[in-house]
């Protein structure tokens, strides 16, 4: 099968560069039905996949942590395409929820194995995803987290982010429409997810299964600041769900409109403001060696 590695050695510093170092022997012994090229820019994992669309390739393979996926998967969206990821960042949070293997040698051979599995693709106005993505909050918190040193990555990152954030950030009034029932709220956060986890292994959406053709969507309410602080750390566990100012629904269709424009974040890159309608395409997705 024809196929081109995307690698991002930038990627988990330097965890890509290990492990481009693991599994490169293999790759250059596969022979001419394997290429492979390394991103030099932001955006540049994109352009390189669309360039391997055009060109016939059959699969391509990202690795890198979750920014290098969602920039292949941009380039990829809905050609038929086939995409493998050997997870290489720091967080690695939709491997994680896929259930792709750690070990770059161990997701290499889940690749070859030939084993593909199709999973719902997600898109935000016109940026496509494939985990998570919001609005409020957890936006806020992404846009600080990329501004932060690139030695602080991960969970590590996502926590700073929200210390930057929280003293200054209050729920706004959103109008939510999820497949024609409305929600008027003041709202700290809104996750559209896909996948489970966002931010280095937060559970924001703990039920999120890729391939049932539906958003969970998380809504947390009008949390005061000491509230926020309390309710944090169930993130990690998925527990905040339980909590009665957080609210869950299920659907294809999401739109989000707020009396003023707000970040919208999707894998954790900033891709817009407000308003944003976030949609799933079922089953648009081929991913290799994800286990069913």
């Amino acid at each position: 099968m024809k196929t081109l590695v995307i690698v991002n050695k930038t990627a988990g510093h330097g965890r890509a560069t290990r492990t481009w170092a693991l599994i490169s022997p293999v790759i250059r012994q596969r022979g001419p039905e394997y290429d492979w090229a390394e991103t030099g820019s932001p955006g540049h994992a994109t352009q390189l996949a669309r360039e391997a669309v055009e060109q016939g390739y059959q699969r391509v393979i990202a690795v890198g942590g979750d920014g290098t996926v969602h920039e292949t998967v941009n380039g990829l969206a809905r050609s038929g395409v086939i995409l493998g990821v050997i997870p290489a960042g720091t967080g690695n949070d939709f491997a994680k929820g896929v259930g792709l293997p750690k070990a770059p040698q161990e997701a290499l051979a889940a690749i070859d194995s030939g084993r593909v599995r199709r999973i719902d693709l997600a898109r935000a106005n016109d940026r496509y995803y494939m985990n998570v993505a919001g609005v409020g909050f957890d936006a806020e918190v992404a846009g600080e987290a990329n501004r932060i040193p690139k030695y602080i990555k991960g969970a590590f990152a996502y926590l700073l982010g929200i210390a930057r954030v929280l003293p200054r950030y209050s729920p706004v009034s959103l109008k939510i429409d999820l497949d024609g029932k409305l929600v008027e709220q003041p709202c700290l956060l809104v996750s559209a997810g896909n996948g489970r986890y966002y931010g280095g292994g937060l559970k924001i959406c703990p039920e999120a299964i890729p391939d049932d053709g539906l958003f969970d969507v998380v809504i947390g309410g009008d949390f005061g600041k000491l509230e926020t602080l309390a309710v944090l750390p169930r993130v990690f566990t998925g527990t905040h769900v339980t909590h009665p100012k957080v609210k869950t629904y299920r659907a294809v269709r999401v739109t989000i409109e707020s009396p003023v424009p707000l970040l919208v974040h999707a894998d954790g890159e900033i891709v817009g403001l407000t308003p944003v309608t976030f949609e799933l395409i079922p089953g648009a997705l081929a991913l290799a060696g994800a286990p069913a």
